[in-house]
């Protein structure tokens, strides 16, 4: 992903000086991040399907406080899960100054439970939607850092040895919750898992678990890899577009040149919602949401 959009973006460009000056790891920390940034936050709110994931958050009785990973833009819903996947309680947010306590409300990058949790909820999940915060990361060749334990689902990383070839690792726990682990082996299969959690262990040492085992990837080592978006042309080519957009305002170049790359990034933008608005035909085009105003009562919330 990142390669593809580094190319894009001088493509559009085409100017010998920015060739020069700015280098690709340059491109990917202050005009590729801040641009993926973007074009998610327009989606989101734009769309009729925004970018919805989800991540173990377990309470703990009477402890109000809880760190919200950076990856967390918008909370969706918090519901307690039964062994099967099914929701079977849920803490809905009340208003502010309701006599039982607002439930729960964001402060920060924190989530208050007013009153305190009454138990412990060990299968208690968060539904959000994606903020667009974190720090894409390509390491280019294999190295013993990088490893795949024998269940193919965690992946060690003693990170900054050697240092990425492009981009850095975001050192936030949680940051790349929902994003991919792209491995890329020279030869054979891409394969691609979604993050479901990035956690600091020791001596600078990460690991990310993955939600699905990968297949023909091997135990030890790992391949080139990156940790990146998904898989999407219309999402590379809008990040693409809106980059190359950026750094035309370091150059001057021409109200026809701008708008060029303008109508391209449009172009790529309708296309990436479309696909987005699409991507689940079975359920209505709209996302429902509930709101303190317009709650159901149910019994099972909590």
């Amino acid at each position: 992903m990142l390669k593809t959009v580094i190319e894009r973006i001088r493509g559009l460009l085409d100017d010998p000086d920015l060739e020069a000056k700015y280098n690709d790891d340059y491109l990917v920390r202050h005009i590729i991040q801040p641009a993926f940034a973007t074009v998610t936050s327009r989606l989101n709110n734009s769309s009729t399907n925004a970018v919805m994931k989800r991540l173990s958050f377990p309470l703990t009785q009477n402890v109000a406080d809880y760190q919200l990973p950076a990856c967390v833009g918008e909370v969706l819903r918090l519901c307690v899960l039964d062994e099967s996947g099914r929701a079977i309680q849920e803490a809905v947010p009340r208003g502010l100054f309701n006599l039982r306590g607002p439930n729960w409300k964001v402060e920060g990058n924190l989530i208050s439970f007013l009153p305190f949790p009454p138990e412990d909820y060990a299968y208690m999940e968060l539904w959000y939607i994606h903020s667009g915060d974190f720090s894409s990361v390509y390491v280019s060749t294999a190295n013993a850092a990088y490893t795949l334990d024998a269940t193919k689902k965690i992946a060690t990383m003693v990170v900054n040895t050697p240092a990425p070839a492009l981009g850095s690792f975001d050192r936030r726990p949680g940051a790349y919750v929902g994003q991919q682990l792209r491995l890329i082996p020279t030869t054979g299969v891409v394969e691609e898992r979604l993050i479901d959690s990035w956690t600091y262990t020791a001596a600078n040492t990460w690991t990310a678990t993955v939600r699905k085992a990968f297949v023909t990837a091997a135990v030890g080592q790992l391949p080139a890899f990156e940790i990146a978006p998904e898989s999407n042309e219309p999402l590379f080519e809008a990040v693409a577009a809106f980059g190359a957009m950026k750094m035309a305002g370091y150059r001057k170049i021409s109200g026809e040149h701008f708008g060029i790359i303008q109508a391209q990034y449009r172009d790529a933008m309708k296309t990436l919602m479309d696909h987005y608005a699409n991507i689940q035909m079975r359920m209505p085009k709209y996302f429902e949401k509930d709101t303190v105003d317009n709650q159901l009562t149910q019994p099972w919330r909590i």
